[in-house]
């Protein structure tokens, strides 16, 4: 009888780890920091943290009236969203105040990024309506609606424009700015239109798609009970009768 038990009781044991598993593997699972999407900032002498941030875990979507930055910039409404496997902001009525010599445009500019569960990959993209950066008595020049990654607008002396900046960190972490100003050898920057994607899936990955967790935990007692039977019945059948 001695054995019957251990043996029941081995068996629950395994089953009660595999199970274990079962429920580590169907738990969501996170990125060590948030996906996140915000309307501008900028560093130097003119120095604002995030505006109109939203993050994901954490609050999405953000809308404000308005990231407007002193000194370097006004805006009209701008939206941030966030979720497990993307990000976007987009900021509408732009108009940037860079030096007494340089002023820039845009009726709306937007990034995103998107984590894509099938590659293991994260792709950014921006559009810009009607963007361009002016300078007095140098003329005008237009940004493309669509640029492609990393592509500069330089004014020789006083600003590097990088439209769709995207940087990638060594844990594959994509960040997408649609506007990246560098002012002055970098003494004073703005960045307008900001999205971060982290590499690593952030949805929720169930072992039994289209089950819900009550429904496999009772699932997995019935599979302990069952094998304990199992076991029981059959040292029992093995046992000679005197």
């Amino acid at each position: 009888m001695k054995k019957v038990i251990s043996v029941v009781f081995r068996t629950t044991g395994a089953l009660a780890a595999t199970g274990g598993l079962i429920l580590a593997a169907a738990m969501p699972a996170f990125a060590a920091s948030p996906n996140r999407a915000y309307a501008a900032s900028s560093s130097g002498l003119i120095s604002i943290s995030p505006i109109g941030e939203a993050t994901f875990p954490g609050t999405s979507p953000v809308t404000v009236a308005h990231a407007n930055i002193t000194g370097l910039l006004t805006t009209g409404v701008a939206t941030a969203t966030a979720g497990p496997t993307s990000a976007s902001e987009t900021v509408h009525a732009i108009s940037g105040t860079l030096t007494a010599l340089l002023s820039l445009a845009a009726t709306s500019a937007r990034s995103s990024c998107t984590f894509h569960t099938n590659t293991g990959r994260v792709t950014g993209t921006t559009s810009i309506t009607n963007g361009s950066v002016t300078r007095t008595g140098g003329g005008t020049t237009t940004f493309a609606a669509n640029p492609a990654p990393n592509t500069t607008v330089s004014v020789p002396g006083i600003a590097t424009i990088t439209l769709n900046k995207q940087t990638t960190a060594g844990d594959g972490t994509l960040t997408v700015t649609a506007i990246y100003v560098s002012l002055l050898g970098s003494t004073q920057t703005l960045s307008i239109a900001r999205s971060v994607c982290n590499a690593a899936n952030l949805a929720p990955v169930p072992i039994l798609p289209g089950k819900s967790l009550e429904i496999m935990l009772g699932g997995l007692g019935v599979l302990l009970l069952a094998a304990a039977a199992y076991q029981f019945s059959k040292r029992r059948r093995l046992i000679p009768v005197r």
